[in-house]
């Protein structure tokens, strides 16, 4: 991947600002976005989902502006042999925009519960010890 700077689509965990931040060691600007083509679902004995194409379903997500390359390493690091990066577009305030996003990997879709993901509830239930144990990482 190129060294400048590239626009980020998260659908899960890293939708939450902290979580961004705690991963990256960044803030960056983010605004609401909409995924077409892909579905977002809880994976079997996690508390995060994974994104599947899915030509009819579309996602909800933060798309997180100008994402230097050491903040996209380490964002490489998080998602780990589960996902992979790709580029996509999304629609941010109607408007197509170029961006990369984490897809889970054909290896792990038998993880895949079909059962939607609620961010209001891993907030509820996890966010606390996600936050602890990522903070704590070196």
């Amino acid at each position: 991947m190129s060294d400048a700077a590239s626009h980020v689509f998260t659908y899960g965990t890293l939708t939450i600002p902290r979580v961004m931040a705690v991963v990256t060691g960044h803030t960056f600007v983010a605004e609401p976005a909409l995924l077409q083509g892909w579905a977002r679902y809880a994976l079997r004995g996690e508390t995060y989902p994974g994104l599947v194409c899915e030509a009819t379903a579309a996602c909800d997500g933060v798309l997180w502006r100008q994402v230097d390359a050491d903040s996209l390493r380490r964002l490489d690091e998080f998602e780990g042999d589960w996902y992979r990066r790709q580029m996509v577009t999304v629609l941010a305030d109607g408007v197509p925009v170029a961006a990369q996003t984490y897809v889970l990997v054909e290896a792990q879709h038998h993880r895949v519960s079909h059962r939607r993901w609620l961010r209001d509830r891993f907030e509820r239930r996890f966010l606390r010890d996600f936050l602890a144990k990522y903070a704590s990482e070196p």
